[in-house]
């Protein structure tokens, strides 16, 4: 009896969450990677849902709400360059219960053989929502746009166990694959690429997060800030308090 009764939580932990019966489609994981794939036609988009908050890292516990925004990218002219293509985007803040527009931002994405690349004169505060974008803090995130042409977000090719280590103007941004997972997205289910992201400042961690690509490119995000510095109406401050950022496409 034992013996059996061991048998079967060991089966029902190994079945835990999986439907065996799903009718959803399965599509494996691509090898070549677009972050914001679907966009091919001038006025051809896609959407994300981010929602920002204040965790309370010291009792593990939510903090505050933040924000919950749409982000809207939408393609709007898409050039050859040489052997690259260069994509002009616009982005679009959303409050995502009112509808209200935040924010407009234009973006420039480059594609070459040797990966994408954000050209640093996109112009707008709307790149900190931008998901090729380092998860830096907005001070950094302009003295590093202001120090280098460009910046690297992806490979042209994904394979497993890749890692990169690049630098963003004075910060240096840690990437490397780390695992296939299944995410299930609209009616289908995918297969994506899990990337760990780790933003540094010297030995300082100021930024990580976690990025997962599919074949309909960036599913799904989280970021976080540690040792965030917020204080309340009292300015009292809780004793460690992290920004959390959760992105998923719609």
């Amino acid at each position: 009896m034992l013996r059996k009764s061991g048998l079967t939580c060991v089966s029902a932990v190994l079945l835990w969450g999986c439907d065996l019966f799903s009718t959803r489609e399965f599509i494996p994981k691509p090898t070549e990677i677009r972050s914001l794939a679907g966009l091919v036609e001038p006025g051809d988009s896609v959407a994300y849902r981010v929602r920002e908050i204040l965790w309370n890292a010291s009792q593990g516990s939510l903090l505050k709400t933040l924000s919950r925004r749409r982000l809207i990218f939408s393609l709007l002219a898409d050039s050859a360059d040489g052997g690259d293509s260069l994509k002009l985007l616009s982005l679009r803040i959303l409050d995502d219960s009112s509808g209200a527009l935040l924010e407009t931002s234009v973006r420039s994405v480059r594609f070459s053989e040797e990966g994408i690349r954000l050209q640093a004169d996109s112009s707008g505060g709307g790149a900190r929502f931008f998901p090729l974008k380092a998860a830096a803090t907005a001070s950094k995130a302009s003295t590093a746009a202001a120090d280098g042409a460009d910046f690297r977000a992806l490979p042209g090719l994904l394979v497993q166990g890749w890692n990169e280590l690049a630098g963003m103007g004075i910060l240096t941004v840690r990437r490397e694959q780390v695992s296939v997972d299944t995410l299930k997205y609209q009616a289908r289910l995918e297969e994506a690429w899990g990337i760990r992201e780790s933003v540094l400042d010297g030995d300082s961690l100021m930024a990580s997060g976690m990025y997962w690509y599919g074949v309909s490119g960036l599913l799904k995000a989280d970021q976080t800030w540690p040792g965030f510095d917020w204080r309340d109406g009292n300015g009292s401050k809780p004793a460690v308090v992290e920004l959390r950022r959760a992105l998923e496409r719609l």
